[in-house]
């Protein structure tokens, strides 16, 4: 191999290829960074040397600001399974979970994505489902 000049360049498609400026660069070495993410926190971690940043990680129902209403949906279930179920998963008796469902009236009204979810597990545990407007992003496991 021929030795250059320490005057002449390396043509551009022999030098290393640079680094994309819009990568995330560990501030302590240089090497990328890998995202993370859980319930709570998302950050990055150096798999190099281990620097580690973490913020709270706001994609979370919990920081949701809309207002959500709840009616129920009572599947396949007849109307006095969804009276009863209704009744029993609200601790709100059959002649108040009659009237909800006669009047068509949401069993909540204006809340927030975690109340939502809270009965969600509540009415899922009765074998009752939801209609939640607006849309609810958030999955109901």
């Amino acid at each position: 191999m021929l030795a250059r000049p320490a005057s002449q360049s390396v043509p551009h498609s022999m030098s290393a290829p640079s680094p994309d400026p819009t990568e995330p660069r560990c501030p302590g070495c240089g090497a990328g960074l890998a995202g993370f993410s859980d319930e709570t926190c998302t950050g990055a971690r150096c798999p190099s040397c281990g620097f580690v940043v973490v913020t709270t990680n706001f994609n979370r129902s919990s920081f949701d600001p809309t207002r959500y209403d709840v009616w129920i949906h009572g599947g396949t279930k007849d109307r006095p399974a969804i009276i009863v179920s209704l009744a029993n998963a609200l601790c709100i008796g059959v002649v108040n979970a009659r009237a909800i469902l006669d009047t068509g009236a949401p069993i909540a009204q204006s809340v927030s994505a975690v109340e939502v979810e809270r009965l969600a597990r509540i009415l899922h545990d009765h074998g009752l489902a939801l209609r939640i407007t607006p849309p609810f992003p958030w999955p109901l496991d």
